[in-house]
């Protein structure tokens, strides 16, 4: 089995090295310090060896077994991992301190169906399901552990490496805030690293809340009572409905239809259907109003169809604090200055702002580009190098370096 992996991973390395960018040869007084290509390669390889072990369908232990594996081959021998299912390592900064700063990623609830995990590699393009939700981001955090040991980096604060799950759906404590809870150290600031999102920075912290709406009508043939409402009209106008809603004066509040999934195809009668949606705003009042208006509009509209709902909140994530984040952003642009990396503003909530309502600075640092749709997921290959040199300078600017280089 082991065999079989190491063939595997070094027909990525070769087929990555192949695709990806080749960057000129350092100087001469450059020798000693590992290339980036190299590291890069590997956050491919990692990224796609990563996401097929989710093809299993002991899956979530499978990503714990990766990830200490690949901590063990880099040459940190004790990683840690919790009841929880958090695996961490800290690595301690160039002098005495209690300041730690922390990288995470975020390893994937493990609630999807474990086929179509595979990855098919492309000029400029891998596609695989799985690769632009976590993927890259958890072999970007391995690799700059792996990057550091070797190029003998040392900051002026403690790093903490952690891979953790933050699944909306859970009901249950979130494994990643139950790590931030019981840490006895002091946290001056978290990135979240993750697929997509190279170059956007949270200018206008949004807060969301996510919800899963399931509609039932009464089961019947297809031929049966015409002009009975079905599970997809039902929710068919819950959206429009909801689409038209002006929320406040100022458009800081908003609403976008995520999903909408109901029927079983040709010649079967929809009975059920799940749709998703989730409201945006700067204000946590204006979250919990339109909040209740969507629920009581969602409810009117089956009381008329005859048609019986359930409104689940999945998530509900506060606004992030643009003031805390504002030197992270800062420290973010002039690294994009330097790397020629055009800064797009955006306000789309993520793990960030829940670390901002525990009272932490925090910023997302995407590693590349893609896309996401309803059949598949792509992540570009190219801007990689990019994005992991990001990571690099990012935590230059807010860690403080005292030994090292990149090449």
């Amino acid at each position: 089995m082991k065999g079989s992996l190491f063939v595997r991973i070094r027909e990525l390395l070769s087929t990555a090295k192949r695709i990806l960018r080749r960057r000129p040869k350092g100087r001469p007084s450059e020798a000693r310090k590992p290339v980036i290509g190299s590291y890069v390669s590997r956050i491919l390889s990692d990224a796609i060896l990563f996401n097929e072990t989710q093809c299993s369908t002991d899956r979530e232990n499978r990503r714990l077994d990766f990830i200490v594996l690949r901590f063990s081959e880099i040459g940190y021998a004790n990683p840690q991992v919790d009841e929880c299912g958090n695996v961490s390592i800290v690595i301690p900064a160039s002098r005495t301190t209690d300041d730690h700063a922390l990288l995470f990623a975020d390893i994937g609830s493990g609630t999807d169906s474990p086929s179509d995990y595979l990855v098919t590699l492309e000029a400029g393009r891998a596609r695989g399901r799985g690769l632009a939700e976590n993927s890259v981001g958890v072999a970007a955090l391995l690799v700059l552990a792996e990057y550091i040991a070797a190029a003998g980096l040392s900051y002026d604060r403690n790093l903490v490496l952690l891979f953790s799950s933050f699944d909306p759906g859970r009901q249950e404590a979130q494994p990643l805030e139950r790590f931030l809870q019981e840490w006895k150290g002091r946290f001056l600031f978290a990135a979240y690293v993750r697929s997509l999102t190279l170059g956007r920075i949270q200018e206008r912290p949004m807060g969301t809340c996510k919800l899963s709406v399931t509609a039932r009508t009464e089961q019947r043939d297809l031929m049966g009572v015409r002009g009975a409402a079905s599970a997809i009209s039902v929710l068919a106008a819950v959206a429009s409905r909801l689409g038209s809603i002006r929320w406040d004066s100022e458009n800081n509040t908003f609403l976008n239809i995520a999903r909408l999934e109901a029927g079983a195809g040709f010649g079967w009668y929809a009975a059920e259907g799940v749709l998703e949606l989730e409201i945006f705003s700067t204000e946590a009042s204006a979250l919990e109003v339109a909040r209740k208006a969507v629920t009581a509009t969602i409810g009117n509209i089956a009381a008329e169809a005859g048609a019986s709902t359930e409104v689940t909140v999945k998530t509900f994530y506060p606004a992030g604090n643009a003031e805390m984040n504002a030197g992270l952003n800062d420290a973010l642009r002039r690294v994009y200055a330097r790397l020629r990396i055009k800064p797009q503003p955006t306000s789309v909530p993520d793990h960030s702002a829940f670390i901002n309502s525990l009272g932490i600075p925090s910023v997302s640092l995407g590693i590349t580009t893609g896309s996401r749709s309803l059949t598949e997921e792509s992540v570009d290959t190219r801007p990689i190098e990019a994005g992991f040199r990001q990571l690099l300078g990012f935590l230059d600017e807010t860690a403080g370096r005292g030994g090292g280089g990149v090449a």
